[in-house]
Formats: structure tokens, C-alpha cells, sequence
């Protein structure tokens, strides 16, 4: 046998060895898979409601009424404010207590935001039990309440304070152990057909606990009765999400005028908010986003959330751990909304895969289109592209419960524009042509 030297021998070793090292390299090296776009089309030829607004309500009861520090964060659209475009405030069945509010609607006014006033009763002297709590109003008082509303629309005007919409009654089928008053549907009926109207503001009604469409409905057949009324109003506590095609048959606006979630700390013997983790708070701040997106797929117009000024809200109050005067992270959350889509932008149409988790809706003005687009799933979505349009440019901002309106400017690509959605998330994109 012929000899092998150790040299040869070392070489090959070594030899072997680097062609091991290449190889393991190779295989350690990292694949990137190119995820295939989620593509959303926007068809803005498609068009469905033109939106009023979204807002929230003042403190109603008291003299906490919003002062104009707040009013700017509520009301402005720069940074660190909310642009909320409607402001519900309340009619007092006590005149003495109408100056109370001025300076908050002068406020609102001065945004150019719409007001909308609502009574919990007519003056007790109306009622059938002489009392603010519960009882109907009297037949023979219709007139004479249409005259109190004209006269608080009036006042205000006089004070600098204008009124932009009243509704006749809020929630008139609901019995609480507080300031109330009950109709039924004839009652409304009624009421609107009775001598003398309301002048100075458009008029709203039913203001039902949970749209009830059958109150709303019967007072919307009535064709004197539906004349009178401009807006259709309504709250969702309990049900009430759902389309309003008689409503809209009537071409009559739908607004949502109050909701509110707080985690139900305002049970008794519950634990209290700031108890809860943050975690807790943006899941909730989530269903409230949810909610914002059915009532604008149900083809709603506005959309008004309660106490705007509220531990649980837009804006501390000061309790619960939270800062007077400072805009939470709910706030932010619904901006994505009430800043972005501005009053007479108009609802178009968006097209989804049948996979879709996310809640998308588009809204246009002129040259500009402003997608809203809501995760609440646990997952993020990789790669959404948004189609159908000729943007030149475009803007993304992102909430979750970490970050805050994050900008980020998007590539526009061959007329499309690609981001990834973040779990537990909302995404306002705003693309200018």
C-alpha cells in the first residue's frame, strides 16, 4: 500500500472542513418570504351618508361646564387636541340655571362646532306629577313647552350662544329615579302635531334608551308628525346598532346622541377605574372604536359620546387618577375619528378579502380621502394595501395601547400604499390627491 503523507492528510482534513463551514453558512442563512399583500379597494364612486359630526356632551347637571382650556383641546385641530365637531349640552327645566352653560357654547361656537340641546323634563309645572322625576307632559301644556324651548333658543342667541339643534325629550322610554319625562309614541305624535313649533333649530327625536325603531318608526309613518323632525336620534345602551332604513327612506338624519362605557364602574360596589390596568382600559376603548364603525356602516351621520370631561373619557376630571385638564388616551383614540373626518365628508365605499378581521371604513371631500382602519383582534395584519386610488401623498397615524397618534409617512407605489396594522390597534390614513 502507498504511503499517505500527514501533510496530505491535513489537507484533506481541512480541505473538508471549509467546504462544512461554506455549507453551514449557507444553511443558517435567513429566508425572507414576501408576504402577499392584503388588499383593500377603495371605490370612492360609491357613496353613502355625508357625516355631521362626532362630539360629547357636557357635565349636565351642576356648574361643571366645560371652561374654555378645555374647550380648545375638545374642540381644536392642532396637536394634542380632539376636533370634535358636535357638543350635546342640556335644556334645564329651571331658567335660572340657562346662564350656566353659556360660556361652554360660546366656546363650541367658536370652533365652529354644532350644538346640540336636549331636556331631561319640561318644567315640572307642565307634568302630570308636578315633578321633574318621571310623569308625562300634560296635552294642554304641548304649546307652552314648544314655547319654553323656543324661549331657551332665543336666550342663548341673546347671550352670544346659538343653539344649532334641540331635541324634544332625552330618552322618553326610560323610568330612572332621576330628571325625566314619559312619552310614548302617540305622546310624540302628538305633541308634534299640537299648534305652535320650534323655531331657531333643527329638531331632534325620539332620543330612545336603545333606538327603539318601533317608537321611532311609528312617530317617522305619521306624515305630519315626521315633518316636523329633521334629525332621527337615538342612544345605544343595550341594543339599537343596527340599520334605519325607514329613517333614511324619509331622508331624515340618524344621530347616535349618547353612549358611554366606563367599565361599569358606576355600579355599586364596584371596583373603581383606577383599579384597572391600561390593558383593561384600551380593550374597552376598542368596543367604543367598534361601535363608532357600525353606526357609520349603518349609514348614521353623527355619533356623540357622553361626558366629554370624564375620568373614563376624552378629558380628565381629575378623579380616579386622572388630570384635570389632561386629554386620555380614549381622547386620542376617538380623534381617529372626530379629527380626520370632518363634518360633510362623505362615506364611500370599501371592498375587503372574505378573510377580513379589520373594521375599514373611507370618507371623502374633494381631493381628500381619509381611511379608518380598526384591528381588534390580538394579531397584527401584515402588508394591507390599499387600492383604487391616485393619492400623491400619504400619512398614517397609530394608537394602541403603547403608542399614541404614531405619524408615519407612507410610500405612495404604482397608486397604492402598503403599512402593516398593529394588534388591538386603530390607523387613521389620510391621502391627499
Amino acid at each position: 500500500m502507498k504511503r499517505i503523507s500527514k501533510n496530505t492528510i491535513l489537507l484533506a482534513i481541512c480541505i473538508a472542513f471549509s467546504f462544512s463551514c461554506k455549507k453551514s453558512e449557507e444553511e443558517t442563512k435567513p429566508v425572507v418570504v414576501k408576504t402577499n399583500p392584503f388588499k383593500v379597494t377603495i371605490t370612492s364612486l360609491t357613496t353613502y351618508q355625508t357625516i355631521a359630526g362626532f362630539g360629547g356632551a357636557n357635565r349636565m347637571w351642576g356648574t361643571q361646564s366645560l371652561k374654555p382650556s378645555e374647550a380648545s383641546k375638545a374642540f381644536g385641530l392642532n396637536d394634542n387636541q380632539l376636533g370634535l365637531s358636535i357638543f350635546r349640552v342640556r335644556i334645564s327645566s329651571n331658567k335660572s340655571e340657562w346662564p350656566i352653560i353659556i360660556e361652554a357654547v360660546k366656546e363650541a361656537n367658536k370652533y365652529g362646532v354644532k350644538v346640540l340641546a336636549c331636556p331631561w323634563s319640561p318644567p315640572a309645572s307642565l307634568k302630570s306629577n308636578k315633578s321633574d322625576i318621571q310623569g308625562h307632559l300634560l296635552p294642554e301644556n304641548y304649546k307652552a313647552f314648544k314655547d319654553y324651548i323656543n324661549e331657551f333658543i332665543a336666550y342663548m342667541a341673546q347671550n352670544g350662544a346659538k343653539i344649532d339643534v334641540v331635541s324634544i325629550q332625552n330618552e322618553p322610554d326610560w323610568k330612572p329615579n332621576y330628571e325625566s319625562c314619559d312619552y310614548t309614541a302617540d305622546d310624540f305624535i302628538n305633541f308634534l302635531k299640537a299648534p305652535g313649533q320650534i323655531i331657531g333649530a333643527k329638531l331632534a327625536a325620539p332620543e330612545s334608551l336603545n333606538f327603539n325603531q318601533n317608537l321611532t318608526n311609528a312617530i317617522l309613518l305619521n306624515d305630519e308628525a315626521s315633518s316636523k323632525i329633521d334629525i332621527v336620534a337615538g342612544h345605544i345602551y343595550g341594543g339599537g346598532l343596527a340599520k334605519f332604513p325607514l329613517a333614511e327612506q324619509k331622508k331624515k338624519e340618524i344621530w347616535m346622541t349618547e353612549y358611554l362605557l366606563n367599565l361599569n364602574t358606576g355600579n355599586a360596589g364596584a371596583a373603581e377605574w383606577k383599579t384597572y390596568s391600561e390593558t383593561a382600559k384600551w380593550a374597552e376603548s376598542i368596543t367604543m372604536l367598534k361601535t363608532v364603525h357600525d353606526a357609520m356602516t349603518n349609514n348614521w351621520n353623527a355619533y356623540i359620546w357622553w361626558y366629554l370631561q370624564r375620568y373614563y373619557s376624552f378629558i380628565g376630571d381629575g378623579e380616579q387618577n386622572t388630570t384635570n385638564g389632561e386629554v386620555l388616551k380614549r381622547g386620542y383614540a376617538f380623534s381617529h375619528f372626530s379629527k380626520y373626518i370632518r363634518p360633510d365628508f362623505v362615506r364611500i365605499g370599501v371592498d375587503v378579502p372574505a378573510n377580513n378581521y379589520l373594521k375599514i371604513t373611507a370618507y371623502k371631500k374633494e381631493s381628500q380621502t381619509v381611511v379608518v382602519i380598526i384591528n381588534p383582534e390580538a394579531f397584527s395584519i401584515k402588508s394591507v394595501q390599499l387600492n383604487g386610488l391616485t393619492p400623491n401623498t400619504a400619512i398614517a397615524y397609530t394608537t394602541n395601547e403603547t403608542s399614541t397618534l404614531n405619524k408615519k409617512n407612507l410610500e405612495v407605489i404604482n397608486k397604492t400604499v402598503e403599512l402593516d396594522i398593529p394588534p388591538s390597534s386603530v390607523t387613521t390614513i389620510i391621502l391627499n390627491n
